[in-house]
């Protein structure tokens, strides 16, 4: 496996250290050669992806196992051993909320993290909005279930979205975005047709200015707050650009090309997702949409009652094939080069 340059000491990048002058809520300091806003790795194993966890520790771990990244439930979240050789897992943010163990789920994947690292893999766990938020605003209404988690655990929110502490500085130095080889994970997907060190750029300038609450990080149409939706711009999704009479094909495409990359994978949003040629994404499935775009939050978290999803992991093969696998085992080829499906769509549901 080779890292790319960005990716220099990665092996030990879960030995994290931030030095925070002011308050990382309001006026953060971060290391951007440390820990770059775009992560960049190159290697010629498996490339796994889980999106939005979302704090259901049980749910993530019957993902974990059916993916073969782990071998044996663990007796608590810090006793997970990895079973996944040299392949790389992305999960793609929103480890936070909804679900009742939000510290669990953070408390496994960092293991996992470390764990992989001895045994030659790697677990890259990015942003979503969910936490850049928490770390915007701690006592804010829509990561109050995490506020709460942290006081009935006797942590101080606003200390830990201050950067202190090792949760607090673990959180604060998560990238923004991955690139593996010719695939770019994000949590909302909308780079808004940049390069990755264009787009590097303007995080860096947008969280100096503003820390976490840039709307480089969660404004409305952001990387990691963009919507698939009638709430993105002009009641569209983000790849429309707000022009309904643009051709979401081509823009993808065009926005790929300028990173670099063959393919966009993103969370964020579980709903239906709208095509002109009324190929729609139904909601709570994972998607791929010509073979550009895949979308892999299936709503997996219990917390979301309206949701039977079990999760499951998208699973890269020599850059050539992704295949989503259920938690509940069953196996489905989203995209393969040879054959470019147009759309695959699977549902990760109880049963079989």
């Amino acid at each position: 496996m080779k890292a790319g340059p960005a990716l220099r000491d990665f092996v030990v990048i879960f030995s994290l250290s931030v030095v925070c002058s002011t308050a990382c809520a309001a006026g953060a300091t971060r290391d951007w050669n440390e820990y770059p806003a775009v992560l960049q790795l190159t290697t010629n194993e498996d490339v796994f992806a889980i999106g939005d966890p979302h704090g259901d520790l049980d749910r993530l771990t019957g993902v974990l196992l059916a993916a073969g990244l782990i071998a044996t439930a663990p007796s608590a979240p810090d006793q997970v051993k990895w079973a996944g050789g040299k392949s790389v897992l992305v999960i793609t943010g929103d480890l936070i909320d909804k679900g009742s163990d939000s510290l669990g789920v953070i408390a496994l994947l960092r293991k996992l993290q470390s764990d992989a690292a001895s045994r030659g893999g790697q677990v890259i766990i990015s942003m979503g909005n969910h936490e850049a938020e928490f770390l915007a605003e701690p006592t804010g209404k829509k990561t109050r279930d995490f506020a709460a988690e942290l006081k009935e655990a006797g942590l101080d929110p606003t200390d830990v979205a201050n950067c202190n502490g090792d949760l607090g500085e673990f959180l604060c130095n998560l990238p923004i975005a991955v690139r593996v080889n010719n695939w770019f994970f994000s949590h909302g997907g909308n780079t808004k047709n940049r390069t990755i060190p264009e787009l590097s750029a303007a995080i860096e300038a947008g969280f100096d200015k503003d820390g976490f609450a840039s709307t480089e990080l969660i404004g409305h149409n952001s990387i990691l707050e963009a919507r698939l939706n009638k709430k993105g711009p002009h009641g569209l999704p983000w790849f429309y650009n707000g022009d309904a009479d643009t051709d979401p094909q081509k823009l993808l495409a065009k926005y790929a090309k300028k990173l670099g990359v063959g393919h966009l994978v993103q969370g964020h949003q579980p709903g239906k997702v709208k095509f002109p040629d009324k190929r729609n994404r139904e909601e709570y499935t994972f998607f791929q949409r010509y073979g550009l775009l895949f979308l892999i939050d299936s709503g997996m978290s219990s917390g979301i009652e309206e949701s039977d999803s079990m999760g499951g992991a998208m699973r890269i093969k020599n850059g050539n094939r992704a295949v989503v696998i259920c938690a509940n085992r069953t196996q489905k080829t989203l995209w393969e080069r040879k054959t470019n499906f147009d759309h695959q769509t699977k549902e990760c549901g109880e049963k079989p």
